[in-house]
């Protein structure tokens, strides 16, 4: 009897391990595939320079970014944060990229349309449980125009350079924040909503950080959070820098401050900087 019941123990043993194999398989693929949905690189163009990183809190994540090439000198960035995390939230997330990828165009069509159409197909795929925080501009490189909608993400921060005799420079003091607020409710949960656009008008050296909440969220090992102002301050103090620099600092800058904290959120974020 012991020995059936050891063989019976030894079965079960191998059993898990097989379908923890299986997951562990299944999660690496899972990741591979959402790494696709990213972009491979930014568009290459002399108005503006772009760059974007994402931390998954888990091998995949909801959290999402893009940059689009749409043609007459109109260029598109995107950040979304999925609510929830791992597979279901990176499902999601593909909906949200593949309806943004379809919807978006540059001939100037109305971008608080565009959040209302991704509204309604999404609450249409997912129902009403699952929603996303959704940040979309685009910048008119004629112009040096940006239009947005904000969908209930936290605000980018704009920061002004400081434009004096043609030299550009970034006076930590003296470079103001603005904050890109107008737009509407998140996206997914209601099957209409409303939304609004604006625009700001753009100058040499001025740059753009869109961030998910994982960002400013981020705790250290004494449980307190990155912060908004934290982040404020780093955007200032890497201004000057490369984009893919200061993008570097960026993320580097939140690796230090959480260290061997628990990371439960996906930290993503996205820079634009005006040549």
């Amino acid at each position: 009897a012991a020995q059936l019941a050891l063989v019976v123990e030894n079965s079960r043993l191998t059993d898990r391990i097989v379908e923890q194999e299986r997951l562990r398989r299944e999660l690496l693929l899972a990741t591979e595939v959402q790494k696709r949905l990213f972009p491979e690189k930014a568009p290459e163009t002399a108005s503006i320079q772009l760059a974007g990183m994402c931390l998954p809190a888990r091998g995949v994540g909801g959290d999402y970014y893009d940059f689009l090439d749409l043609g007459k000198h109109q260029i598109g960035i995107a950040l979304a944060d999925v609510a929830g995390k791992g597979i279901a939230a990176a499902l999601i997330m593909s909906v949200v990229q593949a309806s943004l990828r379809s919807l978006a165009a540059g001939d100037g069509a109305s971008l608080a349309d565009l959040a209302g159409k991704m509204n309604r197909l999404l609450h249409r795929s997912t129902g009403s449980n699952s929603y996303a925080t959704f940040f979309y501009a685009q910048f008119d490189e004629e112009r040096r125009r940006l239009r947005y909608v904000n969908a209930g993400h936290n605000p980018p921060f704009l920061l002004r350079a400081c434009n004096a005799n043609g030299i550009v420079s970034f006076v930590a003091s003296a470079a103001p924040i603005e904050e890109l607020a107008a737009g509407g409710t998140i996206i997914g949960m209601f099957a209409q909503s409303s939304y609004e656009e604006a625009h700001v008008d753009l100058h040499p050296g001025d740059v753009l950080i869109a961030f998910s909440d994982g960002v400013t969220e981020a705790h250290n090992p004494d449980d307190e959070e990155f912060g908004e102002e934290r982040l404020k301050e780093l955007l200032r103090r890497t201004a000057h820098l490369p984009i893919n620099d200061m993008a570097s600092n960026i993320m580097q800058a939140l690796k230090v401050w959480m260290a061997d904290a628990v990371q439960f959120d996906d930290l993503t974020f996205i820079l634009m900087k005006v040549m």
